[in-house]
């Protein structure tokens, strides 16, 4: 059993959150001293983890909540991560493959990435801002997600019947592995994906739409500035009749209108393009 200011230390998570963590979303059962205190046991440590991971992946509390006292991260994830960031830091390719595969066999594609991966590369990005991963190695481990998921997409199967919805990024937004993994997802709901990847500039935006006849669009904003370059590509699709406008990312709520939040769970939204999931979209 820790304290509170131990579990703060621990967890990343500051007092204030673990507070109104504990208040608002029934995550965490404490103990308390005889004095009063609160106290956290290593399963309370555990679903603090893994909520603040999802959290920082661009969940919405609420929701990590809910995911977070469903599955925590047990285990066999807390290995995995750790072998990642050791592949990582060692610059180790096959390494890194391993340990993507023997994830993804573990269960459905949908569960992997938004269970594991996402709060996976959530703290390869908390290790590389700590210097325990060099850019070099960050890298690496996005080029071999990147090939993982474009052999998981290509295996989804193309050319289904349907109105096509275009998955794609503007010129300045980089953030491209939750945005595959969406097409992919996507695509295994049954939705006739197209992926244009980052860096399309709002003309090509324009043009792919009237090319294809897409029924829908969907980009991602995961840092706050990034909304602005997100502002021409509204422009340039606004007058598009009957053309749906969607966004992910954690800062989803600051899309330009017509853009429209999906959500943080990259399988919820992926069924709701599919029309599996009818009326608003998520709360962020």
């Amino acid at each position: 059993m820790v304290t509170i200011k131990k579990a703060a230390a621990i967890t990343g998570v500051p007092e204030h959150t673990l507070r109104a963590w504990e208040r608002r979303y029934d995550l965490i059962s404490t103990a308390r001293t005889e004095a009063g205190y609160r106290v956290y046991d290593e399963a309370a440590l555990e679903r603090i983890r893994a909520m603040n991971d999802l959290v920082r992946a661009g969940w919405a509390p609420r929701d990590a909540a809910v995911e977070a006292a469903r599955n925590g991260r047990g285990p066999v994830e807390r290995d995995a991560d750790e072998r990642l960031l050791r592949a990582a830091a060692d610059l180790d390719d096959d390494g890194v493959a391993r340990v993507l595969d023997e994830q993804f066999a573990r269960g459905s594609f949908e569960t992997v990435v938004d269970g594991w991966l996402m709060p996976a590369l959530v703290r390869l990005g908390r290790a590389w801002a700590d210097q325990e991963v060099s850019v070099a190695g960050e890298h690496l481990v996005s080029a071999v997600t990147m090939r993982r998921l474009a052999v998981a997409y290509e295996d989804a199967g193309g050319g289904r019947g349907g109105p096509v919805v275009l998955v794609g990024a503007p010129p300045g937004v980089e953030h491209e592995l939750s945005l595959l993994a969406f097409a992919t997802a996507a695509r295994r709901a049954g939705v006739n994906t197209v992926y244009l990847g980052a860096q399309v500039p709002p003309e090509a935006w324009r043009l792919a739409v009237l090319k294809v006849k897409a029924k829908a669009a969907v980009s991602s904003l995961h840092r706050r500035t990034d909304a602005v370059r997100l502002v021409p590509v509204a422009e340039a699709l606004a007058d598009v009749r009957g053309l749906d406008l969607w966004t992910g990312g954690r800062h989803q709520h600051r899309a330009p209108a017509p853009f429209r939040p999906l959500g943080h769970s990259i399988s919820a939204a992926a069924a709701r393009l599919a029309g599996r999931r009818p009326g608003p979209a998520p709360a962020v």
